[in-house]
């Protein structure tokens, strides 16, 4: 375990030292000869001040320590936070399961079906609410299963829909292939086609006089 410097959580600390100890001893009297050697230097010459036979048992050393170190205790936030915690609009299912989740660790002893009471009222109506009112989940691990495979399917839906928009944007700009029987109406007019004709070896106008008789 981590020695203790007086700036983190007491009771963790506490927590984790007793459980430690149980599994060699429940001799509290070994407790409080061990407990120092858990200690850094700021909280170990507190212990060593302490004056002489002025610890009875365990629970009087644990009482001193907490007494010494309580403002080391971190600020506990209570279910009424939970009120905070919303699915906003354009925000994914898993972003707010994520979001809730983390607000939930840092109540202590919560109650999961206040848990689970807000987390359905922080939900937008939609199809994973309408599931929820339908078939009102038994427990919280109900919920979280039932919101994932909700989260897939969102997520299913958005990978297709990114999918569809950059397909049609990389068709934007393409100009569709012009047929053989269409190329001449694309064709710009820019003179004759070629650069030399056979020249005529009789008058223009006798030319024409035998088009028009044929015609």
């Amino acid at each position: 375990m981590n020695l203790y410097d007086g700036s983190t959580d007491l009771d963790e600390h506490l927590n984790i030292f007793i459980t430690q100890m149980t599994l060699y001893t429940i001799d509290q009297t070994v407790w409080c000869k061990v407990f120092p050697t858990s200690l850094k230097e700021g909280p170990l010459g507190w212990f060593s001040d302490l004056p002489p036979n002025s610890i009875a048992n365990f629970d009087a050393l644990e009482l001193k320590f907490t007494t010494q170190y309580a403002t080391s205790r971190p600020h506990r936030t209570s279910s009424m936070s939970l009120l905070n915690v919303k699915l906003e609009r354009g925000e994914s299912l898993r972003a707010f399961m994520d979001k809730f989740s983390k607000v939930c660790m840092g109540i202590r002893n919560l109650n999961p079906d206040i848990a689970m009471h807000h987390l359905i009222s922080a939900i937008l109506p939609g199809r994973f609410t309408e599931s929820l009112i339908k078939r009102p989940p038994h427990n919280m691990d109900e919920l979280r299963t039932r919101a994932t495979k909700f989260m897939q399917i969102e997520e299913h839906i958005d990978y297709h829909r990114k999918t569809h928009f950059e397909n049609a944007d990389r068709g934007k700009g393409i100009r569709p292939p012009i047929m053989s029987a269409d190329r001449d109406r694309y064709r710009p007019n820019k003179g004759p086609r070629f650069h030399s004709y056979t020249p005529l070896i009789v008058p223009r106008g006798k030319v024409l006089m035998t088009h028009c008789r044929l015609n």
